[in-house]
């Protein structure tokens, strides 16, 4: 198949004013889009290419002649007589230029034939043009060359619908919100996009803490040397660049180079609500608009929540078919080219079948090898048969995934690895002043976010600058708020937000309190397994009716993400699940096994637990319960007990054995829970006869690297020591920003190393 390099045209018409580029090719096909089904019909065989060329205006069609005039003057030598009798029995053409066409076409003179017969036909306006047109269509099966420019007419005009397909699709970015009457807004994406920093740099280890923690110490890490100039970013247009890339592959000159491009797979690794999902949705969108990547002809976007529901066995042309209906008459043509071809897999960590790449049986058993777009498969061996190019060799792949999933992907033939960094400096500021259309709300906020530490370096995630922007808006909207109210620590911001929710919809719920429960279990089975995508099924096991994610308070705290053939439940951000998860233990009224439930959590290796212990600690305050408790009746004061002698006994033992990894990470996660609580008499009582803290160690490998945040917490910890003798921050990659939040604390410590 191959395609001309005539430009697009201009997809604006209005009336007879038509202002084009430099080819007609497509243009009519533009206001198709609403109806894909139409279009495949009308381009799909030749039969139906006259009613395509009906679509076409005058003007359009001359251009389209006019464009293909030399190649249709070749195309056509073979076939001028029988063209010429169609269009004479149209009376098109008088006897007599018949006549002369015929002799020139047997003396010989084949080309001067076919060039006299366009010269009649463009000569005689454009009924003439749609009848020669139409003829055509007649002689494509004998006239090999025409076939070819038909072919390619249709072809290009395919893919320009499937452009404007996704860009219909990709052109809005919905934002929810809570703080204005409607729930959702919908924004143009270019107007609303800030831009992430993407890096070609990945961490492969194992995950011993919560990602969003984990991360969190890269990313200081990796802010810092950007502010040194060593970290090499990757705009999202040069991700399928060669420079970034393990291997040699599609070339710099955007495919205009003689060698035929290898074609690349690439991950872009970051942590919940870092942006992956929208940095796909702009990649596609710029493709779509020709902003980028132009060496790529289609772009196939999956999203692995809604590969979920195919249980039986598939063909890579069944699962681009079900998307894109419109292409069915031309996929077999794509095929043959697969180094124009992009599939885009998005959220891998959701997607609940296993793809271990290091799993040879693939290449072994004949029922999973997929080495066809026509092969039966599972969807696991599709994908990764793409990747290891078993499957249309030369194509591109791009897969994102939370970094939970990323040891799958160790053995995968993977050319370029990157991470997304989230927000650096000044695009944090960016965020705010585009999510409120007040600037000066826009500037209250965000100077209360930089005067909190704690709340300024969440900021890198844009998850997390939502949340924010909407618990801290109200605070700085009503007239007589009272500013000592703003939440200062994580558990404090999550319980206004979902006070925010609550007041809106509480008055319409028979029992907040047993939804919020139930709802809570579930988000807790969730976090205990590892699973953020939620089914009917799931709801109905947990007493939760999915017709009430329709409307109200459910709607606002879970999105409900429905398909032709799937509806699935997300809580908006993993913390969000976390948080609710935790609340639900201070709401039944008997806590007997909740000491046991939190040493299980608090025993789990992977870090899993750490952000919800966080939630649990942080809701034992009252500042924290107080706006939730309004709604959801008083929290049981037996449960709040559990949980400050629960803090108190891990406290005490995690102080006495702090000399591994393991055990540094347990005392500085215990100083969370601790400053969470915002419990200043427990607080005394655990630290008042600390004498030393440890967090360093000679050896890198074995200290902790501690964030801005943990600084923070270290801090306050030391404030409230009488005395520390000795304190251990060796090789605690502290940098400046966390070094002044330590500095005030640290005139307590008479040895510091």
């Amino acid at each position: 198949m191959k395609w001309s390099p005539s430009p697009q045209p201009n997809t604006s018409i209005s009336g007879g004013n038509e202002t084009a580029s430099t080819s007609a090719v497509t243009q009519t096909h533009c206001d198709m889009v609403a109806n894909p089904n139409q279009c495949s019909s009308i381009l799909g065989t030749n039969t139906l290419f006259s009613e395509t060329l009906a679509l076409y205006n005058g003007y359009q069609l001359h251009r389209l002649t006019k464009f293909y005039r030399d190649r249709l003057e070749q195309a056509i030598e073979e076939g001028v007589e029988e063209i010429s009798s169609m269009l004479t029995q149209k009376e098109c053409f008088s006897p007599q230029e018949h006549k002369k066409l015929t002799e020139l076409a047997h003396s010989g003179r084949k080309r001067q034939s076919s060039k006299l017969l366009l010269n009649l036909v463009m000569g005689k306006g454009s009924q003439a043009r749609i009848m020669m047109w139409e003829s055509f269509v007649e002689m494509r099966p004998t006239l090999p060359k025409l076939k070819k420019i038909m072919t390619e007419i249709q072809e290009q005009a395919i893919q320009r619908l499937h452009k404007e397909t996704l860009q219909k699709q990709c052109e809005k970015l919905e934002v929810k919100t809570i703080l204005i009457k409607e729930k959702v807004r919908t924004f143009q994406l270019v107007d609303r996009y800030t831009e992430l920093t993407i890096i070609s740099d990945l961490r492969h280890r194992k995950l011993v803490e919560h990602e969003l923690l984990a991360r969190g110490r890269d990313h200081e890490e990796w802010r810092q040397k950007q502010l040194r100039g060593e970290l090499e970013k990757i705009r999202t247009d040069k991700l399928f660049h060669s420079s970034f890339s393990k291997i040699n592959h599609l070339p710099s000159s955007q495919g205009s180079g003689s060698d035929p491009p290898t074609g690349t797979s690439a991950v872009v690794s970051g942590v919940a609500g870092i942006g992956k999902t929208t940095m796909v949705q702009k990649i596609v969108h710029d493709w779509a608009t020709g902003k980028i990547y132009p060496h790529f002809h289609f772009v196939f976007v999956f999203k692995f929540r809604d590969l979920n529901r195919l249980h039986d066995r598939a063909t890579l042309s069944r699962l681009i078919l079900e998307q894109y209906p419109y292409l069915r008459d031309v996929l077999d043509e794509l095929w043959k080219h697969p180094e124009r071809l992009l599939f885009i897999f998005d959220g891998l960590d959701e997607f609940r079948t296993r793809i271990d790449f290091a799993d040879r049986r693939r290449d072994t058993e004949p029922q999973r090898r997929c080495t066809d777009p026509g092969f039966l498969c599972d969807v696991s061996d599709i994908l990764y048969s793409l990747i290891q190019k078993k499957l249309l060799p030369g194509c591109s792949v791009l897969v994102t995934s939370r970094p939970t999933a990323l040891q799958l992907l160790a053995k995968a033939r993977v050319c370029v690895w990157a991470e997304i960094l989230g927000f650096v400096g000044e695009e944090r500021r960016e965020y705010f002043h585009k999510f409120f259309e007040e600037q000066e709300l826009a500037a209250a906020v965000y100077s209360h976010v930089e005067e909190n530490e704690l709340l300024l370096t969440m900021c890198y995630n844009p998850s997390y600058c939502w949340i924010l922007a909407l618990s801290l808006g109200p605070f700085f909207t009503r007239k007589h708020s009272n500013k000592k109210q703003v939440p200062k620590t994580i558990t404090q911001l999550f319980s206004y937000y979902i006070y925010n929710i609550l007041s809106h919809h509480s008055v319409k719920m028979e029992s907040p309190r047993d939804v919020m429960l139930k709802i809570g279990e579930m988000a807790f089975a969730g976090v205990s397994q590892g699973n953020i995508v939620f089914s009917d099924e799931d709801l109905i096991q947990y007493n939760l009716q999915p017709s009430q994610f329709l409307s109200g308070f459910l709607m606002e705290l879970m999105e409900r993400e429905s398909s032709e053939h799937i509806v699935v439940y997300t809580f908006p951000h993993l913390t969000i699940q976390e948080f609710v998860a935790a609340l639900a233990q201070f709401l039944p009224q008997n806590a007997e096994n909740l000491r046991k439930l939190l040493n299980n959590a608090h025993k789990e290796k992977d870090g899993r637990f750490e952000i919800f212990l966080r939630f649990v600690a942080g809701l034992s305050s009252p500042r924290a319960a107080q706006p939730l408790e309004e709604f959801l009746g008083p929290f049981v004061q037996q449960t709040i007990c559990v949980v400050i002698n629960w803090l108190t006994e891990k406290f005490r033992t995690h102080t006495k054995f702090s000399k591994s990894t393991s055990g540094k990470r347990k005392l500085l996660n215990t100083l969370h829970y601790l400053f969470e609580s915002q419990n200043q008499a427990l607080a005394q009582q655990t630290l008042g006869s600390v004498q030393t803290l440890t967090f360093g160690d000679h050896s890198p490998e074995k200290a902790l690297r501690l964030t801005p945040i943990d600084c923070v917490v270290v801090s306050q910890a030391i404030g409230l020591c009488t005395t520390i003798k000795q304190m251990d921050l060796r090789s605690c990659y502290i940098q400046d920003e966390g070094l002044q939040r330590l500095v005030p604390a640290l005139h307590k410590c008479q040895e510091l190393q």
